[in-house]
C-alpha cells in the first residue's frame, strides 16, 4: 500500500515560520484540505533537507541548457549533503555546459525542493496539485511563497 504526502514548503529553504503562524496555517490546511486520510503534520527540522518525490520522481535537467543530468545529480547530492543529511551550500557546476548554479535551481521535472519547514497532508482525498489560491492563502499566513511537492511512497 502506498502513501501520498503533500508537502507545502517555503521557497526560502532556510525559513522556519513563527510557531503561532505555523499553527494557524496548519489549522487552515485542515479546513482547506479536510480529508487527509493519513493526517496532518508540520516538519520543522534543524537544517534544509531535500523533499523528494519518492515514486513520483521523473528526472532532473540543467536549468541553463536543458540537458538531462540524472546520472550526475545523485553524486552531486551526496557531495553537497552534510553528515546529518541536511544541505547548507548547494552550489554546483553542472557537467553539461559548466554553468554554475544551485541544486535547488535545477529543473526537477516534477516539483521537488529543499526545506527545513513543511506543512504536510498525507493521503489527501482531493485533486492534486492544490489550486493556486489555496497555496497562496496558506503562504500568506506563513508570510512566504510556497511550493507543492507531491510524493508517493
Amino acid at each position: 500500500m502506498s502513501i501520498t504526502p503533500l508537502h507545502l514548503i517555503p521557497e526560502d529553504s532556510h525559513l522556519s515560520p513563527a510557531s503561532a503562524a505555523s499553527e494557524v496555517a496548519q489549522a487552515q490546511l485542515q479546513q482547506l484540505v479536510p480529508d487527509a486520510l493519513g493526517g496532518y503534520d508540520v516538519w520543522d527540522i534543524p537544517g534544509a533537507a531535500f523533499i523528494d518525490l519518492g515514486e513520483n520522481w521523473c528526472r532532473v535537467r540543467c536549468p541553463v541548457c536543458g540537458s538531462d543530468i540524472e546520472g550526475w545529480w545523485g553524486n552531486a547530492m551526496d557531495t553537497a549533503a552534510l553528515p546529518d543529511g541536511h544541505f547548507d551550500s548547494r552550489a554546483v557546476t553542472v557537467p553539461c555546459c559548466s554553468a554554475q548554479t544551485d541544486l535547488k535551481a535545477l529543473d526537477y521535472v516534477e516539483a521537488a525542493g529543499f526545506a527545513r519547514y513543511s506543512l504536510v497532508a498525507t493521503d489527501p482525498e482531493c485533486e492534486l496539485p492544490l489550486p493556486p489560491a489555496i497555496v497562496r492563502a496558506l503562504g500568506d499566513l506563513l508570510g512566504t511563497d510556497l511550493r507543492q511537492v507531491i510524493a508517493r511512497y
